[in-house]
């Protein structure tokens, strides 16, 4: 029997679903609104998905989630949507750290990966891996600085990847050893395909009754700047 496995990300404006059949890419569909548009679109695309290669929900093996951290509401109709498949179908949940899956796209010999996700303000997420892609320094928050960074940079190069990267270039002291990107890239389900896989088959499954994404941070709602009536505050 193939394996299918459905790999959903929706950890940042990009809203991202691929499926594979034993480790291969089959379908990817995706697209990134600044707006958040992943309730309105994720279910349509596991809907067109699915049924342009004549599955169904129960022919999935299993489904995979990018489980952070990165955007709370994003996180939260991500893993419903996994949870969801994975209760209605009795398959088994796999869950993938999000910044594991943005190193998967950087490629080196040597040196440090470093997948950084924007947060507010001077904040980012990061994680650092080696260029096996084994995890160095587990995900946290960090308040960016000039010498951010820099215990890395000193031990050799340094490579980022993600959508802090403005940021760091903004805010960082230059560094011989610091690479960037030309541009910022967001994290794909297309790069969750060989570690989603390698789970499976080593059976590496998520409790669906308690399992909850990594956050990282408390979710904080801006305060309004209008009192209970609705009349400005002073």
């Amino acid at each position: 029997m193939p394996t299918h496995i459905l790999n959903i990300e929706t950890t940042t404006t990009q809203c991202s679903v691929a499926l594979a059949t034993d480790g291969q890419l089959v379908g990817v569909e995706q697209s990134n609104h600044q707006d958040y548009q992943h309730s309105k679109l994720l279910h349509t695309y596991i809907h067109q998905l699915l049924q342009s290669h004549s599955l169904t929900p129960s022919d999935l093996s299993a489904v995979a989630v990018s489980s952070g951290p990165g955007s709370y509401t994003g996180l939260r109709i991500g893993v419903g949507a996994a949870k969801g498949l994975c209760f209605g179908c009795d398959i088994p949940l796999i869950a993938l750290p999000t910044l594991g899956v943005l190193a998967q796209e950087i490629q080196k010999e040597s040196g440090h990966i470093l997948p950084i996700l924007d947060a507010r303000r001077d904040e980012v997420y990061i994680a650092v891996y080696d260029t096996k892609h084994n995890l160095v320094q587990a995900a946290t928050p960090h308040v960016l600085s000039q010498g951010s960074f820099t215990q890395w940079a000193n031990q050799g190069s340094v490579f980022f990847v993600g959508t802090g990267i403005k940021k760091c270039k903004r805010i960082l002291a230059p560094h011989q050893n610091l690479y960037f990107p030309n541009k910022e890239s967001f994290p794909s389900a297309t790069h969750m395909i060989a570690l989603s896989y390698q789970k499976y088959q080593q059976g590496d499954f998520e409790d669906l009754a308690y399992f909850d994404p990594e956050y990282l941070k408390s979710f904080q709602v801006t305060p309004s700047k209008k009192d209970a009536l609705g009349l400005p505050k002073n």
